[in-house]
């Protein structure tokens, strides 16, 4: 049910829609290929879900302008971890830096364009009341921002919506998207944490879990 903060607000395939006519006019997508309704049938995201109306909506016009292209008999996407996209993206040596957020984002990432030094993904977390998951970027630095609705992003970069801030009414949309996923940040910057630090808290935790388990033994022995 839509909260009174986002009534209103273009959202889902009708925004799409206005995105993909933006696009036309500007030639953003001068030659879509469009992916074939029973490829999109049979598609589902990797925690198994289908795909919202709105991606829907778009790849039944073109799925080239995002990067994604789909096997026709088995189709699927291609995930990773936020880790192995900060590798991908800014280098191994960034990937330090963003171990906060690695450790506060652990579900599956779909890459998407990047926009000069801004790397998104699709954030295959906690989805919205619109069936929409948040597009989050990273940039140099361990910075993380965004949370924005699927469907707002590709309104953003297809000139559907105006790119930079938000207008005030999908700016709750993102938020509540941050609360959902992170810690509510909708912007921060990631403390940097080495593999080794995290290895070491990973050890931790075994331990304790090693030591609790031998405390119920001596219980039941007793």
């Amino acid at each position: 049910m839509a909260s009174k903060k986002s009534e209103g607000l273009a959202r889902g395939a009708a925004l799409i829609k206005k995105s993909i006519e933006a696009a036309k006019a500007s030639g953003a997508i001068d030659s879509p290929e469009a992916v074939p309704a029973g490829v999109l049938k049979k598609l589902r995201l990797p925690n198994d879900e289908k795909i919202s109306p709105a991606m829907k909506e778009l790849l039944s016009f073109d799925a080239t302008w995002i990067g994604w292209s789909f096997d026709d008999e088995e189709p699927e996407f291609e995930p990773m971890s936020l880790e192995e996209f900060v590798e991908e993206e800014l280098g191994e040596e960034a990937a330090a830096s963003f171990g906060e957020a690695a450790e506060l984002l652990g579900e599956d990432c779909i890459p998407l364009p990047s926009d000069g030094e801004a790397h998104s993904f699709l954030y295959i977390g906690s989805a919205d009341e619109r069936g929409e998951y948040p597009v989050i970027t990273l940039e140099a630095g361990g910075k993380v921002s965004g949370f924005v609705p699927f469907d707002v992003w590709v309104a953003q970069r297809l000139g559907a919506l105006e790119k930079g801030e938000l207008p005030e009414a999908y700016k709750a949309v993102c938020q509540a998207l941050a609360e959902e996923n992170a810690d509510g940040r909708v912007n921060f910057v990631s403390e940097a944490r080495d593999a080794a630090d995290r290895d070491d808290d990973d050890e931790g935790e075994d331990e304790d879990e090693d030591e609790e388990g031998d405390d119920e033994d001596e219980d039941d022995d007793e």
